[in-house]
């Protein structure tokens, strides 16, 4: 997919949106009319027509009522109007001038991706209708927790929303899992997405990656979580030369410093302000006389000062895969 000029030159939106745009939910509904129509859910949503299969093995088309309907039990605020006949819509969850909230439309997007498959081949059938017949692969039909490469559904679904994305200037990103995920602020996006530690000790190395993945989530009180986490993993990080802090932290300072002295201060000096805002914060205590942070800002600020730390640290003594 070639970038439009915008997008080439640099002169795109910043994406720090995290809200659904009108214009993106418009683009996202439209998509999903394409795969809709050329057969890109039917092998799950299956619409039979073909006067000359009469066992109904035939897939001719997506059946939008049965599609449709699967979106209001999967996603309530989506929920479909129908009329006292239950045949004829009075408004579809796919209305490209309703806006509906963001977490709905993020939603629509991974369930989708359940069930997006394009066919390996489509014929026209001219009689009996005029309708195409569609053929789908053997199986089950995509996995998208499994390890294994995305089907040619599955990509094009994750290239074009995120293409939409980037377009509309939105902080969200389909990821190769077939998952939104939030590509949090601006300045931690390389950070993240770079954070492999491999430190030799799988609690830290498991608390490290759980602090990442909770920073970007929307909820504010997964990203609470993430910077307690991340302050976790900080103490304990200070033992990774022996089980004495007061001799182990400052071990790991000097190897992380490589010689000099002027960062071996400034890494020290580091260490003692963070440890005292993890302290008197809202983080690793919660008594009434504790500060929390007093923005969600100011939180992903602090998240993303210690997590640089902690990043230097573990590349400087080798410990970042």
């Amino acid at each position: 997919m070639t970038d439009l000029y915008s997008t080439r030159e640099g002169l795109g939106p910043r994406r720090d949106r995290e809200t659904i745009t009108p214009g993106a939910w418009q683009g996202i509904t439209a998509l999903i009319g394409q795969w809709a129509n050329n057969g890109s859910l039917a092998r799950h949503f299956p619409l039979y027509e073909c006067v000359d299969d009469r066992g109904r093995n035939t897939i001719t088309g997506t059946d939008m009522g049965m599609f449709l309907r699967a979106i209001t039990g999967h996603i309530p605020d989506l929920a479909v109007t129908l009329q006292p006949d239950g045949l004829e819509l009075e408004r579809s969850p796919l209305d490209p001038y309703s806006m509906p909230d963001t977490a709905s439309v993020l939603d629509l997007i991974e369930f989708v991706a359940r069930y997006i498959d394009k066919p390996i081949d489509a014929t026209n059938h001219p009689w009996g209708g005029n309708h195409t017949d569609y053929t789908f692969r053997h199986g089950d039909g995509p996995d998208p927790f499994s390890d294994r490469k995305l089907s040619p559904g599955e990509a094009e679904l994750r290239d074009k929303v995120n293409e939409i994305f980037e377009r509309n200037g939105i902080a969200y990103i389909v990821s190769d899992t077939m998952q939104v995920q939030r590509l949090g602020p601006v300045e931690a996006r390389l950070l993240v997405s770079e954070f492999r530690p491999s430190t030799g000790d799988a609690r830290l190395d498991g608390l490290l990656d759980d602090a990442m993945g909770r920073f970007l989530s929307r909820k504010p009180a997964d990203r609470q979580d993430a910077v307690e986490k991340l302050w976790d993993a900080f103490e304990r990080l200070k033992t990774l030369e022996g089980n004495n802090k007061a001799v182990a932290g400052p071990k790991l300072i000097e190897d992380a410093a490589l010689s000099s002295e002027p960062f071996r201060k400034l890494l020290s000096d580091e260490f003692h302000l963070l440890t005292q805002v993890g302290n008197n914060f809202t983080i690793r205590h919660h008594e009434l006389a504790k500060t929390p942070p007093p923005s969600d800002d100011a939180r992903d600020y602090l998240f993303v000062r210690l997590a640089s730390v902690i990043a230097v640290v573990l590349r400087h003594t080798g410990r970042m895969a």
